[in-house]
């Protein structure tokens, strides 16, 4: 009697873990849109999120043609992020190629949220100097610290909202980053969102809005279209960009 009851207790627990370990990992993606989330992807999770981008850029003009995001899991509710962008701009009356250089980070989620108490992350990286192409350096490490909040309003919305500190790597005093995004998601495929992104420094401020929608093709794999404005010179200065976030590995 005790033997059955040990082994039916194994069995049991092989089913369970087997069962675990079945389980996909989650989804979440950091694009699109200019603000950012604060769930991070799980342990052992390697996510690729990739796009390109047009801007009016003050009338000149340029294309990101790899705007590249890798995050993986390093821990429970902490993730290694790399990214970089490589893009033509309009230069001395010629489009040339550019690498606007690689960043390395990290997000780290320090409460999940309950309640009217929003979710929080910190989010932390530092763009690379000697990294990027002619005009696109930094003389120095150029962090940027960002605190991330989200509430979940009812099943089909929430409110996320950021605040940050940038570096450009030349100048001592950081430029601050805000923003507030609406998250609307119609159904269990399809998302959609409005925000509006500010930056405030000495040497003036911009005041954004930006838009969009997300679709997922599969569990694993989404789609993205967005368009923001500059709202001080919105016939110059706006973007458009299309994108694809990959769970490559769960």
């Amino acid at each position: 009697m005790i033997m059955k009851r040990l082994l039916t207790l194994i069995a049991l627990s092989i089913a369970a873990i087997g069962s675990l370990m079945a389980q996909e990992a989650p989804f979440t993606a950091d694009r699109p849109g200019a603000s950012t989330g604060p769930a991070t992807v799980v342990r052992g999770v390697v996510q690729l999120e990739q796009g390109i981008q047009y801007d009016g850029d003050g009338g000149y003009g340029s294309f990101t043609f790899s705007n590249t995001l890798l995050r993986y899991g390093l821990f429970e509710r902490m993730e290694l992020r790399i990214g970089g962008d490589a893009l033509i701009h309009h230069e001395s009356q010629r489009w040339q190629a550019a690498f606007a250089g690689l960043s390395v980070g990290t997000k780290i989620g320090c409460f999940e949220g309950r309640g009217a108490i929003p979710a929080v992350s910190v989010l932390a990286d530092f763009a690379i100097p000697g990294t990027a192409s002619r005009g696109f350096e930094t003389e120095h490490f150029a962090p940027s610290l960002y605190l991330l909040f989200e509430n979940e309003v009812c099943d089909w919305m929430s409110v996320g909202y950021n605040v940050g500190a940038e570096w450009d790597g030349s100048q001592p005093a950081p430029q601050t980053f805000v923003a507030l995004c609406l998250g609307f998601a119609p159904t269990e495929r399809l998302g959609c969102f409005a925000e509006s992104y500010n930056y405030f420094s000495r040497w003036g401020n911009s005041y954004c809005i930006d838009f969009g929608l997300n679709y997922m093709v599969g569990r694993k794999l989404q789609l993205d279209i967005a368009a923001n404005l500059d709202l001080l010179s919105p016939g110059k200065c706006w973007a458009v960009s299309f994108g694809v976030a990959w769970q490559i590995n769960k």
